[in-house]
């Protein structure tokens, strides 16, 4: 039974005068709440000798907890002031330009398409920005001081010693324990932007400590410690820890126990084990997201060495990709912190119901219209929740981890098998940087021919390699890399994590999209460059109006102007790291203290950057996951059947919201003519590049020439695979009728689909006594095999398979195969087999 603290005006004036009348009485009447648990914990643990000191020490550290909570909350209340009256300005400036508040809201977290004013200013974006400043920031970094490190970072030796040399860094600590100064640099490295991350989510409101000799985020294999279970658990992480700094306020070994029980469970079912207040029935308050970051439970390990024993036994991964999701974390937070204020939840929903009310109470609406302008502006369900579950990232968290990880296995399967010609599918990424270029008043053929040559470079090296990475770009294949082994080896989670990460790489899509992100990214550096000779008012009109999509405007323009660009093979590229140089005097009219200026500079311009390579480089983004998720989680029913139902649609949608969005709605106004010229480049271009991607898959498939350019059929095929379909045609065209299944099995996605096929062969084979028509062939057998096996459909493999054995398989199970495949090739496309004559073992 706990005692509930009312205290009269005696105790309340004397602690109130304590604290020097910082606090009021709903925070001390807390305080000795806290004050009477503890000692009710030492007693009924029998822990009383020296209970008056122990009980003085608490009340000295709670007084002090409990003013930094109050100053905190001050804090809070002056940020959430200055962020709402911001989202208040950018909310109804959407709705002054003609969005309803329902599509003005989704602007906030995802931007819009629409040609307005800073639309393209977004959380999603902003996580972005934040994701290059931490992230790119540390590759660049790497890679000018040394960069074959970037390479060498799963290297298990070399692993071992970066986080034997980061638990060093601390008062007192040994820095170069290891003998190793590639460990060293790597570690300091990795500090370095951890500390950037910590200070800027504290500057936002955040309230998290410096933890000296800290070795880097850690990581729990749910599967490991399932198998293990948790008595076991609890045994061999209890002599690895450092109780004093992982328990501070443990009254007993026994607490420590219960303690250590409750993170097992929440580590593995994700969810804690106590009965929630919600559960409980209790009124439960908004979640602070700013005071969670400064109370999380952190387990503190002994030493190095402890720390790697654990993640051997119970966790999974390497120094450098546990660094990597720390970060990445770090982002999606400080993102939401900077959009939303401390309590991102709690701001959207003050936003919403202000909304609403200003609706309601404005004479001018009509009953009818007030209705229609009301609709979708909730939170308990529909867009507005599933828009903010993703901007949150709670729309990744499985609500039943098995379930998810047995659906996202399958689904990895899926894409294992069926996309091992998608370097072809993504050729039209030349075509979309240009579009994106003659967008921003470049020209198309300026980003054209960017693309092809960086396609002709290869992957950046020396300094291009440096500017892309400080750019945020060109470095998701080698992170890929780097992290693939950071599921459990040991397990299909693990198996299946690293051979993605080699299928990517030997399809050569992570090399593709690494360089085409970089080249894009170089070019908006460069182009950005070249204008900033330029005053504002003197800028192109279609670059003066990307600008302000962005929001960047005249004072930031000519703040950037003056930033020292970094010269490369006479080419002046502007990179936002460098925007920490600019002197007082150069931010000084952008209305803000000087830091606070650099900063928002800094993260306009990767802002900036990051959202115009996603148009030049097609990627799913925050509005397209929504689409693609419907705001559901995974390891629920729902969740894991729309999941596998839009497996490989998350391209088509992100082209047709982003590329024909922007095209249709995000030019400036008078600017038709320049509009129609682009829809007419995007479609010209696009299916050039649809007509390139079939010729290269016809000619990885053994037949030549290219397909009839004076047939209308090819162009329709062609502008199909070059636009919206993209890698989703590679599976639509693939499949639909193979055994006889229709349009309606094939848009329910690769695995349903596949499910679906072996349905149709098992119950062919029921009734094949029935009727000669539904005998099962064994063709049909080799067919399915080879379409839902991984690695068999890589371009270069399945020829080489063909000409071995398949095609002879294939003859003995249905002589004339061979003639009758060319035969149709000829007659559909006239086109010849230039391949061998396959070997014959089998006859």
């Amino acid at each position: 039974m706990k005692i509930r603290f009312k205290i009269g005006d005696v105790c309340f004036n004397a602690a109130n005068a304590a604290s020097g009348g910082k606090l009021n009485r709903e925070e001390i009447e807390a305080a000795y709440q806290r004050m009477a648990e503890y000692k009710q914990t030492l007693q009924a643990s029998g822990n009383i000798d020296g209970m008056a000191d122990k009980l003085r020490s608490f009340a000295e550290k709670e007084a002090e907890r409990t003013k930094i909570a109050a100053a905190m909350q001050r804090r809070h209340a002056a940020l959430n002031i200055l962020v709402r009256d911001r989202l208040d300005q950018t909310v109804t400036g959407f709705i002054n330009a003609g969005m309803s508040p329902r599509k003005a809201l989704l602007a906030v977290l995802e931007g819009t398409q629409k040609g307005i004013e800073g639309g393209r200013n977004s959380v999603g974006a902003l996580n972005m920005a934040y994701e290059a400043r931490y992230i790119g920031g540390l590759f660049g970094e790497l890679q000018a001081k040394s960069p074959h490190l970037i390479h060498a970072l799963r290297d298990p030796k070399l692993d071992a010693d970066i986080m034997h040399e980061m638990a060093e860094l601390k008062e007192g600590g040994k820095p170069g324990i290891t003998g190793n100064k590639d460990a060293q640099l790597v570690a300091k490295t990795f500090a370095t932007y951890a500390e950037m991350s910590r200070t800027d989510l504290n500057k936002l409101g955040a309230s998290i400590g410096k933890l000296d000799g800290w070795a880097g985020a850690q990581t729990h294999d749910n599967i490991k410690m399932i198998a293990a279970g948790k008595e076991a658990w609890i045994s061999s992480i209890l002599p690895k820890l450092d109780l004093a700094r992982t328990f501070p306020d443990a009254g007993s070994a026994k607490d420590i126990e219960e303690a250590l029980s409750g993170i097992y469970d929440t580590l593995v079912t994700g969810f804690p084990n106590k009965p929630t207040p919600k559960e409980l029935g209790q009124r439960v308050n908004p979640a602070n997201l700013a005071k969670s970051l400064g109370k999380s439970r952190v387990l503190h390990f002994k030493d190095a060495e402890a720390a790697l024993a654990y993640r051997d036994e119970f966790g999974f991964g390497t120094t450098a990709s546990g660094m990597v999701a720390h970060l990445r974390s770090a982002a999606r937070v400080a993102a939401n912190m900077e959009a939303l204020g401390p309590n991102p939840e709690v701001m959207f929903g003050a936003l919403v119901d202000g909304l609403k009310r200003s609706i309601k109470e404005d004479p001018k609406l009509s009953p009818a219209e007030k209705t229609k302008r009301m609709k979708g502006l909730a939170l308990d369900g529909g867009q507005l929740r599933h828009a903010l579950d993703i901007s949150t990232g709670m729309i990744s968290r499985p609500v039943d981890v098995t379930a998810a990880k047995i659906g996202g296995d399958i689904r990895a399967v899926q894409s294992l098998a069926k996309l091992g010609a998608a370097i072809w599918s993504s050729m039209s990424d030349t075509v979309t940087a240009g579009i994106a270029s003659q967008f921003r008043g470049s020209g198309f053929f300026r980003g054209f021919v960017a693309q092809i040559d960086g396609i002709m470079h290869g992957r950046p090296k020396g300094e291009q390699a440096e500017i892309s990475y400080l750019l945020g770009e060109g470095f998701d294949g080698l992170i890929g890399h780097i992290v693939s082994p950071a599921a459990a080896v040991d397990g299909p989670v693990g198996r299946l994590s690293k051979m993605q990460e080699t299928f990517f790489r030997w399809n050569g899509l992570s090399w593709w999209t690494d360089i085409q992100r970089a080249s894009a990214g170089r070019m908006i550096s460069a182009e950005m460059g070249m204008r900033a000779k330029t005053a504002f008012d003197a800028l192109p009109a279609n670059y003066r109006h990307v600008l302000g999509l962005h929001g960047i405007d005249a004072a930031k323009w000519e703040a950037i102007r003056k930033v020292e660009g970094r010269e490369i093979g006479g080419r002046a590229y502007i990179t936002p790291d460098m925007v920490r140089n600019l002197s007082d005097e150069a931010v000084a009219g952008l209305g803000k203290d000087a830091d606070t200026a650099r900063h928002d500079l800094e993260m306009a311009l990767h802002r900036f950057v990051a959202d115009e390579t996603s148009y030049g480089v097609i990627e799913t983004d925050a509005r397209s996951r929504r689409t693609t998720t419907w705001g559901t989680r995974p390891g629920t029913l729902a969740g894991e059947g729309i999941r596998f139902v839009m497996q490989f649609k998350g391209f088509p949608i992100a082209f047709s919201q982003r590329t024909i969005g922007r095209a249709l709605f995000g030019f400036r106004q008078g600017a038709k003519l320049e509009q129609i010229a682009h829809i007419g480049t995007m479609i010209a271009g696009l299916t050039m590049a649809g007509y390139a991607a079939m010729t290269m898959k016809d000619l990885t498939k053994g037949y030549w020439p290219p397909r009839d350019p004076a047939d209308i059929k090819t162009w329709e095929a062609a502008f199909i695979q070059g636009g919206a379909a993209g890698i989703y045609g590679d599976y639509l065209f693939g499949r639909v009728n193979r055994f006889g299944s229709g349009l309606a099995e094939t848009a329910m996605g690769p695995a349903l689909g596949a499910a679906f096929d072996l349905g149709d062969l098992i119950l062919k084979a029921r009734d094949a006594s029935i009727s000669e028509d539904e005998k099962v062939k064994l063709a049909d057998w080799l067919n399915f095999a080879t379409q839902n096996t991984p690695f068999v459909n890589l371009y270069y493999v399945r020829p080489a398979l063909d000409f071995l054995f398949l095609n002879s398989l294939r003859e003995v199970a249905s002589p004339g195969y061979r003639q009758k495949t060319d035969s149709k090739r000829r007659s559909q496309y006239g086109q010849q087999s230039f391949m061998p004559k396959s070997l014959a073992p089998f006859n």
